[in-house]
């Protein structure tokens, strides 16, 4: 057991020994690509050492101060193996950047200039104090003259107008020191907040990673170093432009990315990704769970109900955790414990409930998406937002008008698009354009590759709808009480083509035997579109697909009348559920 021991010594002894006589190299190398995710980023930095054979250290310098230490690991290729990586922090007087010495440099300057101005100003102060007490000294003296009868014309003069003459000297020489001081206030407050862009996050702090390697000959080497930094995000957002005559919608996905990590990104290959980056190799540890009784308080609510936003933020924190492998083990196990007690005690209703939450939740943020973006891009490590584009999808688009007199007198275009492309769309916000004109804001859903979606491009004016009660009836049969409704709506068409329009409106509709409501009679055929008929129909949900031929108004206008009556108990009235 000593011997082994004794070895071991031996061997650590000698392997640190090789360490610290191993050639030093210092570089700060180039970034070569980027990949954004959610809050992070995983930059590589491509490093090219001439390395002689043996062991040899690695010293990256310029680490950005955003950096996560445990996240950095290096590669190689061939012959030339990685021993190990290390992370080491040394304080710095100052900013080492040129930028950032540059602005200290203007911002020394500036505040010299402003000192100096000041100075100059007070100066000034002191003489007109001196001036102020020599025409007091004057005015006294013409009293005493005046006294004596000693005062003349002239010298009064003379004196009166070098008063006036210096007193409007000093005015101008004030006002235009104080708009100097002013002006250069002003910009000193400018180079300020930019130093403090620039800075952002970071300290002074020089940070290094030690990358130790061996090679078999000598020879030049490409090393590869990788590290996750903070402060690195981006979102999703377009612009659709619709071409109703080419029944198409260009579709401009775009993404907005801002990153504060502590270093510039030039002309780097970006990726945009949504995963969760995890770099713990060892899975999280599921432990026993022992339960017991417990008498409950009686109370009107059992369990508190799960409302969508606590479930988003309890799964947000689970898949933050879920990235951290066993390190989050206590975590992820006290999320599972609280989930399974929540199902055990909870009633079959609020169950299902909170299981059609976390698919909607799956549904939105379940679905991981990477984009690598074309060519090299450019992004500063700045506070301001940079757009750049995703792709340009051209969509194939049925276009056609939507109204809903009920809820509004003003008739919309909308489009049902295929997203036949090779991207997925992820939810966000959108600017429509209709013919080249904005009409208004909207949101993307998540739209999956070969997946329709429907689009609204804003309120088409040319047609117009009016809907009217025209009569309704009551008459009482036994002991219940029938109402006969008949409804009226006009459709006018002020555009010289055929116009395709969806009419929507509504029946009252009743899971109550007691309650008997039926549609009588309509002027047109209800839609018979399968989804439409399977879903929203037996709801009292009425949909007509129309054609409004050209230039149909006033008198030639579109009429559509239908009837129907509501039956129900004569001493009762009715009244809207809530659902």
């Amino acid at each position: 057991m000593k011997a082994v021991k004794i070895l071991t010594v031996f061997i650590f002894i000698t392997v640190f020994n090789s360490l610290c006589l191993a050639a030093a190299f210092e570089a700060e190398g180039v970034i070569s690509k980027v990949t954004v995710y959610r809050g992070q980023a995983l930059v590589t930095r491509n490093l090219k050492i001439n390395l002689p054979a043996g062991s040899s250290e690695v010293i990256v310098t310029s680490l950005p101060s955003q950096i996560i230490p445990d996240s950095i690991y290096a590669q190689t290729s061939g012959n030339v193996k990685v021993l190990s990586v290390r992370y080491r922090e040394k304080a710095v007087k100052e900013d080492t950047r040129e930028e950032v010495k540059k602005l200290d440099n203007e911002i020394e300057n500036l505040k010299r200039r402003i000192y100096h101005t000041e100075r100059k100003k007070g100066h000034l102060d002191n003489q007109w104090d001196m001036f102020i007490k020599l025409r007091q000294f004057a005015a006294d003296a013409k009293q005493i003259d005046t006294g004596r009868g000693l005062l003349q014309f002239e010298p009064v003069k003379n004196l009166a107008e070098y008063i006036l003459e210096k007193a409007d000297e000093y005015i101008e020489k004030t006002l235009s020191f104080e708009d100097e001081i002013n002006d250069m206030k002003k910009e000193l407050g400018l180079l300020e907040r930019k130093l403090a862009e620039l800075t952002a996050g970071s300290s002074k702090t020089r940070r290094q990673a030690v990358v130790y390697i061996s090679s078999d000959d000598a020879q030049k080497a490409e090393i590869e170093l990788n590290y996750l930094v903070n402060n690195a995000n981006w979102n999703q957002l377009y612009n659709l432009r619709a071409n109703p005559d080419s029944s198409t919608v260009t579709i401009e996905y775009n993404a907005v990315i801002n990153q504060i990590s502590g270093e510039d990104w030039d002309n780097v290959a970006l990726t945009l990704s949504t995963a969760e980056p995890a770099m713990i190799a060892e899975p999280p540890v599921l432990e026993p769970m022992m339960v017991s009784l417990y008498q409950p308080v009686p109370t009107q609510q059992q369990m508190s109900q799960f409302d969508l936003k606590q479930v988003q933020e309890q799964q947000s924190l689970r898949r933050r955790s879920i990235t951290k492998g066993i390190q989050a083990s206590g975590e992820l196990n006290t999320y599972a414990t609280q989930t399974q007690i929540m199902v055990m005690n909870a009633p079959v209703r609020q169950i299902e409930e909170y299981q059609q939450q976390l698919e909607q939740i799956a549904r939105i943020e379940g679905v991981s998406a990477t984009y690598s973006l074309p060519g090299l891009m450019t992004l500063p490590s700045r506070n301001d937002r940079q757009l750049v584009s995703i792709a340009s999808v051209s969509a194939k688009a049925d276009f056609t008008l939507l109204a809903s007199p009920l809820l509004t007198d003003y008739v919309y275009l909308q489009a049902e698009l295929l997203n036949d492309s090779d991207t997925v769309l992820l939810p966000g916000p959108a600017s429509m354009f209709c013919d080249g004109r904005f009409v208004g804001q909207a949101n993307i859903p998540l739209v999956t590759i070969g997946e329709k979606f429907t689009a609204g491009f804003g309120i088409d004016s040319q047609i117009q709808v009016k809907h009217e009660l025209e009569s309704k009836k009551t008459r009482i049969q036994g002991g219940n009480r029938i109402d006969t409704y008949n409804y009226r709506i006009a459709l006018n068409n002020y555009k010289d083509t055929t116009a395709k329009i969806r009419l929507l409106d509504r029946l009252p509709y009743s899971q109550n035997s007691s309650i008997k409501i039926d549609l009588t009679k309509t002027s047109m055929p209800l839609s018979e579109e399968a989804e439409y008929v399977r879903t929203l129909k037996k709801k009292g949900l009425l949909r007509w697909d129309l054609e409004l031929e050209p230039n149909t108004t006033d008198e030639n206008a579109t009429v559509l009348t239908y009837s129907f009556t509501n039956e129900y108990d004569r001493n009762m009235n009715l009244t809207p559920v809530k659902q």
